[in-house]
């Protein structure tokens, strides 16, 4: 008997959101059945080393919205820093997460935070061997959900945090001081969309959307150490920013 016949419009629209989480819940534990293409798709994932292929498996396994030679030199520096640990704000279809967990050797543990994880499951699948991927559904801006990512990062702060979530300045500025206190001295934060889009500069529209983060950056360059990783000058929206954080330690 289909219980949509039997429980009345109220009470399931009542626990609708309930239902909703248990489903995802499901899919994204160790137990529930994994579609086929998925352990193909993975067992190439874990072969792959160069930075191009796995970019190009971020895009056609996940989805990915990047330029190449900016989230390439974001990648090499967490490498060279030896990146344990990521935070991702806003994780959209999850290509940056797996690039950050497959691209950095020796990445123990992500953990992206959006409203609603896209391809959490997969995400979490298709974890290299002592990796550790938590997705998180819900508002970043909350105490709440900081306080369940500083529970997952544990004793060991955090080497990087990535924000791309909430692109007004009011939305990137709450992620900022809820989560940059997680970053350890001498770790990374990094903000997307530091340009301005062509909608900001000339009033065009072309489907390009970087919000306010621009002017976020502003105020943070004038803070704190920082470097800019932009593909071309003038570009519609994109550009990574990156702040050298060191506990919060601004300039002289």
């Amino acid at each position: 008997m289909n219980l949509k016949h039997v429980l009345p419009p109220v009470m399931r629209q009542w626990l609708r959101p309930t239902w909703h989480r248990m489903q995802r819940e499901w899919r994204e534990s160790s137990w529930s059945a994994k579609p086929a293409e998925w352990e193909a798709q993975r067992s190439r994932a874990w072969q792959l080393k160069d930075f191009d292929q796995l970019l190009a498996a971020a895009g056609s396994d996940f989805g990915i919205t990047q330029m190449p030679t900016e989230i390439r030199g974001l990648v090499e520096r967490l490498q060279r820093m030896k990146a344990r640990s990521f935070i991702e704000i806003g994780t959209h279809k999850g290509g940056n997460s797996f690039l950050f967990g497959h691209a950095i050797p020796g990445n123990e543990l992500g953990i992206g935070i959006d409203l609603c994880v896209q391809n959490a499951a997969k995400l979490k699948y298709f974890s290299r061997p002592g990796q550790a991927y938590h997705p998180l559904h819900g508002d970043s801006q909350t105490a709440s959900m900081r306080d369940r990512a500083r529970a997952l990062v544990g004793d060991k702060p955090l080497d990087f945090l990535f924000i791309d979530g909430d692109h007004r300045y009011e939305g990137a500025k709450a992620d900022f001081e809820l989560y940059s206190p997680l970053v350890r001295p001498g770790g990374l934060i990094a903000f997307h969309d530091i340009c301005p889009d062509h909608r900001t500069l000339y009033g065009k529209e072309t489907g390009c959307y970087a919000g306010e983060v621009y002017r976020l950056w502003a105020e943070l360059k004038a803070r704190f150490e920082t470097e800019e990783l932009i593909e071309n000058a003038g570009q519609d929206g994109f550009g990574i920013g990156i702040i050298h954080w060191q506990g919060g330690s601004e300039r002289g």
